[in-house]
């Protein structure tokens, strides 16, 4: 028997079985068989990973790539081409383009352009608004999530009436869809800006206490009395603070069934606000960036496993965005291309392991999304894999990024481990620096 690909020597990472040498062959984008070398059946092609880590592909649930609306800042081509940089083989881009993904029409006419377009596979969460109903009941298992705003964002997606929301967790229930939600409360933000706004001008991080972590965490606990009472599976994005890890333990501890998950962003692992005085207007995210306490303590959440999921919550912007004042410039940072190498640093410096980083990024996205054959070496699961140096030590260099804005809050940082080789379905889509053709093609959830 001879199949499409073979790579042999390599370590591969699996969370079952810890780290095993030895290899995988490939038929028609399928794993089919994983083995030590010598078992192996003859390959059309052969890859030797030289004795390299091998690693399931990560599947990225938080993207924004802009198109349609905001493509000068990223288009489905040069974001999909930063992911495969990245060893990302897999995105779930979110709702808030020009126009929103909030009605049928408009999902079917980004799956459209993400097909031609796009080299890795692709997902798509879809928007709640404070009038579509319809458009949701319309939907089908053709979504990674429904997803809500419950602070100021692009366009009209702002939905911070409780009533609302709960009345459409039921509708998500009956349907069995995934709720995300961004968690601040826009009443207290609203507050706060009104109280800081003259001292940001005298200091920089005065900015995050507009968006203090009380805001956040109000709103998560908002967010986890309607998930009681409506039963419905919840996925909170992009937490931030100590507040809301204390929020998620004591609720975990109260429910027999775990139907809540929750994502975390490399910004947030990596940065504090005291960079916003380095960072200046590209420090601006949203929710902002917190205090040194509050980044240990997501640390923390991750190796006890109440956060479920690190996802780069990629929203890229052009410099002239970014240059300008604080309360003007837009909110975002690009990190596709750096969330491997940088929990790979982390893996060389004993802070995380191989089979943590496979189960944050891979293993655990695919399983809270329901994502079909994805997510895990195993025999019948896609072929998306990534081929990873953990020797390999260089720096975060801007004008090697393909991502379209051109710049990262981690330039200059040097970082220990990186990926060398990535497969979609087992085609070769990057290699050494080079990105490759390839049709990226649209999921299946289950």
């Amino acid at each position: 028997m001879v199949v499409d690909l073979v790579i042999k020597n390599a370590k591969i990472v699996l969370p079952e079985r810890g780290v095993i040498e030895g290899g995988i062959a490939i038929e028609n984008g399928i794993i089919s068989e994983i083995s030590k070398d010598k078992l192996l059946p003859k390959g059309d092609e052969v890859i030797d990973a030289k004795d390299n880590y091998l690693l399931p592909g990560i599947i990225d649930c938080h993207v924004h790539l802009r198109e349609p609306g905001a493509s000068s800042k990223e288009d489905w081509r040069t974001g999909t081409m930063a992911a495969a940089a990245g060893g990302i083989t897999t995105v779930l881009d979110m709702p808030n383009t020009q126009p929103p993904t909030s009605t049928i029409e408009a999902l079917e006419k980004k799956i459209e352009i993400a097909k031609s377009k796009a080299i890795v596979d692709f997902g798509f969460h879809f928007a709640a608004t404070q009038n579509n109903e319809e458009e949701i009941r319309k939907l089908a298992r053709n979504v990674a999530s429904v997803k809500f705003y419950m602070s100021s964002t692009i366009g009209s997606l702002i939905l911070d009436n409780e009533a609302t929301i709960f009345e459409y967790f039921k509708i998500l229930m009956e349907k069995d869809l995934i709720a995300t939600i961004h968690a601040e409360n826009q009443r207290m933000i609203d507050y706060y800006m009104e109280m800081y706004k003259d001292k940001i001008s005298e200091d920089i991080i005065e900015y995050c206490n507009v968006r203090a972590d009380i805001c956040s965490s109000e709103a998560l606990v908002s967010i986890l009395h309607l998930a009681r009472y409506s039963g419905n599976r919840v996925h909170i994005c992009h937490l931030s603070t100590k507040k809301e890890i204390e929020t998620l333990r004591e609720f975990y501890a109260n429910v027999k069934e775990r139907k809540v998950t929750s994502e975390t962003a490399p910004h947030y692992l990596f940065l504090t606000k005291e960079d916003m005085r380095r960072l200046k207007g590209y420090g601006k995210v949203t929710p902002p960036l917190r205090s040194e306490k509050d980044r240990v303590e997501l640390w923390k959440a991750l190796k006890e496993g109440t956060i479920d999921i690190i996802a780069t919550d990629h929203a890229p912007h052009l410099r002239e965005n970014k240059e300008m004042n604080i309360l003007e410039a837009s909110a975002g940072m690009p990190g596709l291309e750096t969330m491997l190498p940088l929990l790979l640093n982390e893996v060389n410096s004993g802070n995380l392991s191989l089979v943590d980083v496979v189960k944050l990024t891979s293993e655990n996205p695919a399983k809270v999304f329901r994502i079909e054959r994805k997510g895990k070496i195993e025999y019948g699961y896609d072929a998306d894999l990534v081929i990873v140096d953990l020797n390999l030590e260089k720096k975060v260099k801007e004008d090697e990024l393909k991502t379209k804005c051109g710049w990262s809050p981690f330039a200059g940082w040097k970082l220990k481990g990186w990926p060398i080789k990535t497969f979609v379905r087992g085609n070769l889509v990057y290699e050494d620096g080079e990105v490759y053709k390839n049709n990226g093609k649209p999921v299946k959830f289950y």
